[in-house]
């Protein structure tokens, strides 16, 4: 795949590009419908040496309970029914009368399912051309991993950092040596973490809209009957009784590399089992589903720190020696087990640790817009109409990977007035 230059005057108002590029504030929509929730909102980019205002920022997530799971026709029809109404809500003052008008709008291009990207890409072109502003097609995952940077304005953290993206749908270990160079140093080869901890969930009864809160939940539930002295914590003899055999993948055997990856299938398998053996979850106690998820979060948690720690013993001492930074990102993120977990693995590495807030943790507008904000100010980079939905794209190829790029840049800057003219 090639990169497109902004010289091509059939696309597009370059002349407005480059001025807007070189103005010191605008307004910037960001709209995100990669899965099931419908997020938009609104910046002011007020200043270059602060982060953006936020104006308004609106989601409404579908409600999967009943499916137990994402039906894709499903959370398209949702899209479409609630994406027009809060983009609506999001240019208003609050008031319904005074409108704001974006100067960059942002969505989220892929990865993730074709058809709800599709009502995202689709209506942010329109937007572009009926008010003639660019638009830039985010890649997902970079916005999930550019979060905490929304909180400096971009001062942190520096690159090259390291990230954890960790969601229902991807797990991986990511090295970013700048914007658009990322390197994945591991990933799962199978499911990823959040869908593990969903099915496991499952197979201990609980049926929330999402299952990972639900499980974070059950153990806190445990832990504090334990610190109140209603239950009392079990011995090695007794987790044993009460809880299911639980063993670490992808560990050393004679003869079998180590590989840098992660592998989350058979801690389902290992629930679902246990609780076999069990005799079926009515025959378990509540102690016992409390005390069987504590032990499965802990495994699940305990594998990624193992597989990180492996995955950075394989890398140059003096690739690890320069980084300073370390992000925890995406759904799974906004566990406070993992986060702990974290903090405890990286307390002798001298690396600072990132969480974002646990709003922007998982699928939100805010992230979408910012990774544009920083596309367009540090590269130039928008996207032609002609751009579609991407449901596989590579992290480590954003721009080989898919067409549709334009750059507005110095070189470009002088002829732009031309190309308008034309």
């Amino acid at each position: 795949m090639t990169l497109l230059l902004s010289v091509r005057p059939r696309i597009g108002n370059f002349r407005k590009c480059s001025l807007l590029r070189l103005r010191r504030t605008y307004l910037v929509l960001g709209i995100e419908t990669s899965c099931d929730d419908t997020s938009v909102c609104l910046y002011d980019r007020h200043s270059r040496r602060e982060p953006p205002k936020l104006i308004s920022s609106l989601t409404a997530s579908l409600d999967n309970t009943e499916f137990k799971g994402i039906v894709p026709t499903l959370a398209l029809n949702h899209h479409q029914v609630h994406l027009a109404p809060l983009v609506s809500r999001v240019l208003s003052s609050g008031n319904g009368l005074q409108q704001y008008r974006p100067d960059l709008i942002c969505v989220t291009r892929g990865p993730g399912m074709r058809g709800s990207l599709s009502v995202g890409v689709e209506f942010a072109k329109g937007l572009s051309l009926a008010w003639g502003v660019p638009m830039v097609g985010v890649h997902h995952m970079l916005g999930h991993l550019l979060t905490p940077r929304l909180l400096t304005n971009g001062s942190s953290p520096q690159f090259p950092f390291l990230s954890l993206l960790a969601s229902g749908g991807h797990t991986m270990l990511v090295l970013s040596s700048s914007l658009l160079d990322h390197q994945i140093l591991a990933n799962t080869i199978d499911i990823a973490m959040g869908d593990a901890i969903d099915k496991s969930a499952r197979e201990l009864g609980l049926n929330g809209n999402m299952n990972g809160p639900e499980l974070e939940k059950l153990v806190r539930a445990h832990e504090s009957s334990v610190m109140a002295g209603v239950s009392k914590a079990l011995t090695k003899d007794e987790l044993a009784e009460f809880g299911i055999q639980v063993k670490l993948p992808l560990q050393p055997k004679p003869g079998r590399p180590q590989a840098p990856a992660f592998s989350f299938s058979s801690f389902v398998s290992m629930v679902s089992r246990g609780v076999a053996k069990k005799g079926g979850l009515d025959a378990l106690s509540e102690t016992e589903v409390q005390v069987i998820g504590k032990q499965i979060q802990d495994a699940i948690f305990d594998h990624v720190i193992d597989r990180i720690t492996f995955t950075l013993s394989t890398l140059p001492k003096k690739v690890v020696g320069g980084i300073r930074d370390f992000v925890l990102s995406g759904g799974v993120g906004s566990n406070l087990v993992l986060r702990q977990k974290l903090q405890d693995a990286c307390s002798d590495t001298g690396m600072n640790l990132h969480f974002p807030p646990l709003e922007l943790c998982t699928d939100n507008a805010r992230m979408i817009a910012w990774t544009g904000i920083e596309l367009w100010e540090t590269e130039g980079l928008h996207s032609s109409y002609d751009i579609m939905p991407t449901a596989k794209w590579p992290l480590d190829n954003i721009l080989g990977e898919v067409d549709g790029w334009l750059r507005v840049d110095d070189r470009h800057k002088a002829s732009l007035g031309d190309i308008g003219a034309t």
